[in-house]
């Protein structure tokens, strides 16, 4: 059969009705983080039942060594000597927000719309890579190189799911991130980074001679003063400033950054962070864009520091980069493949004849966000990030009454079967 033959087969394979069963089944299974166990049984026996080989795997929760979860590897083996692809997404949905006006667990279809949590982040795209590699196996096509179809769990505590996927062993030429980026083809994403600057003072009472006073800054406005050098929240850091990049002309306004915590005790009242009332601590998060490292970022921030300690000696500063807590889920390199990479071109050939307009590719349906493709990317799996899916229908995310349009996934299904058999074949 020609190519076009061998495609609209396998399409004619992706229906409205197989899409929207699993959609809703996944919907209605509650799956929050550590916690996705049924959904992953689900998605499991699915990828069971049209032949795909499967693999449960036990994943330990980082901070907690007595909670565990599961999730399923499903493998479509090839017949040898083609590339091996790998179709990942999370099973976790985000924070339930409140304000729903309809059941978030109730997978409601009206007007095209499935609404519910998760609903295209990021069960939608777990759907929509399994139906995919589903309408393959029903067109009888056999593929040269393997398929992995990785529903992960524990997106939402850093890519934990992935990064235990990877400590298994388990690896493939290319990788597809299943995340929602408005159908457009995310080849670039930034990184992050978490900073924590732990800054102290001696003791100083009211009473107090000029030496003791020359010698004492208050915490909090020591990390004022960081504050301040820095700027405010969310506003573009200007290039040739205090941080190191290289301008990225797909993330306009990147890099940024956000304040996320200041912590400082008093003597007077309970103590929550096991400081004493002579300290104070501040957490920040960098997104970074490519090119940045995180070592890059600590030589930076301690040069703004070091700038700060010659202004003002009595400022006192301790900084660790990563911040405690975030060296294995919150700290990921941006990611980057070309244009003309043979997994952007195939999905982008996937996309137009799946929705009969031409794919952008580039960095604004995920702009800002990180995914796991992140992760794989850091681990050398060339990666990209696409599904259906825009956080822009809502004024805030997360949001309440998150949904997906069901042509969307569908458009995403056909896509990534197309994709999937140009990889492999």
């Amino acid at each position: 059969m020609s190519p076009d033959t061998v495609w609209q087969t396998i399409a004619d394979r992706v229906t409205d009705q197989q899409v929207l069963a699993l959609e809703q089944a996944a919907i209605r299974t509650p799956s929050t983080t550590m916690e996705e166990g049924t959904i992953a049984d689900l998605f499991a026996n699915y990828m069971s039942d049209i032949g795909l080989d499967v693999e449960m795997m036990d994943v330990t929760h980082p901070a907690k060594p007595g909670k565990t979860s599961r999730q399923p590897i499903g493998r479509l083996r090839g017949t040898g000597g083609g590339p091996s692809l790998m179709l990942n997404g999370h099973m976790d949905p985000g924070v339930e927000m409140s304000g729903w006006s309809v059941d978030p667990y109730g997978a409601k279809f009206e007007d095209g719309w499935v609404w519910g949590m998760g609903a295209h982040d990021d069960k939608g795209g777990v759907v929509a890579a399994i139906c995919g590699v589903e309408a393959i196996v029903k067109a009888g096509v056999r593929l040269r190189g393997d398929v992995l179809v990785c529903p992960v769990v524990a997106h939402k505590l850093g890519g934990w799911g992935t990064r235990a996927l990877l400590e298994h062993g388990v690896r493939a030429a290319m990788a597809i991130n299943m995340e929602h980026s408005a159908l457009t083809i995310a080849n670039v994403c930034v990184g992050i980074v978490m900073v924590r600057i732990k800054v102290k003072s001696p003791e100083l009472f009211f009473r107090y001679s000029k030496e003791a006073r020359a010698a004492y800054e208050n915490p909090i406005e020591q990390l004022c003063r960081v504050v301040q050098r820095i700027g405010p929240s969310l506003d573009p850091i200007p290039h040739g400033g205090w941080l190191t990049f290289t301008p990225h002309p797909e993330l306009p306004g990147f890099p940024t950054h956000t304040f996320d915590t200041i912590h400082k005790e008093h003597y007077y009242q309970p103590n929550a962070t096991g400081m004493s009332s002579r300290e104070a601590e501040m957490i920040f998060q960098l997104r970074t864009v490519p090119g940045q490292t995180v070592d890059g970022v600590r030589a930076d921030v301690h040069r703004l520091l070091e700038a700060i300690k010659k202004e003002s000696p009595a400022f006192d500063y301790e900084l660790t980069v990563p911040a405690p807590g975030s060296e294995e889920g919150w700290c990921q390199d941006p990611m980057e493949i070309s244009r003309e990479h043979p997994m952007v071109q195939a999905l982008a050939e996937g996309h137009r004849r799946a929705s009969g307009t031409d794919a952008e590719i580039g960095a604004w349906g995920r702009l800002g966000n990180v995914g796991d493709g992140n992760i794989l990317a850091a681990a050398g799996i060339p990666s990209l990030q696409y599904g259906a899916g825009d956080i822009r229908t809502y004024k805030e995310w997360p949001t309440p009454d998150e949904r997906v349009k069901l042509s969307d996934l569908v458009t995403a299904a056909r896509a990534i079967a197309c994709a999937t058999y140009r990889i492999c074949s």
